[in-house]
């Protein structure tokens, strides 16, 4: 009777676990500097700027609610148009305002 473990490559098995640790090394390092950066950049804010992330968040929630909720269908647009504004803020705050720095 074979036994079906001895047909494994153990080796070819240890080089792929290996190869997939590094890949979740990078991806943690590179998920680590993206929220090291984040940080750094949400301790320039100011309450405005929490204000309007706050608007952000409560408008996208609001939105997706409505996709869902018959009383909020007619406002879908305009909370839509009040997300993407905050959002596109926010985005431009973080990555393009560099005259706190």
């Amino acid at each position: 009777m074979k036994n079906y473990l001895d047909s494994i490559d153990r080796e070819a098995l240890r080089a792929r676990a290996e190869q997939m640790l590094d890949c979740a090394n990078e991806a943690r390092s590179c998920a680590a500097r993206w929220t090291d950066y984040a940080m750094g950049k949400a301790h320039s804010f100011s309450v405005f700027d929490f204000a309007v992330l706050k608007v952000c968040m409560l408008s996208l929630g609001l939105w997706l609610g409505s996709c869902f909720a018959k009383f909020f269908k007619k406002f879908r647009g305009a909370l839509f148009v009040l997300f993407a504004a905050s959002w596109m803020y926010l985005f431009w705050r973080i990555f393009f305002d560099c005259e706190e720095e």
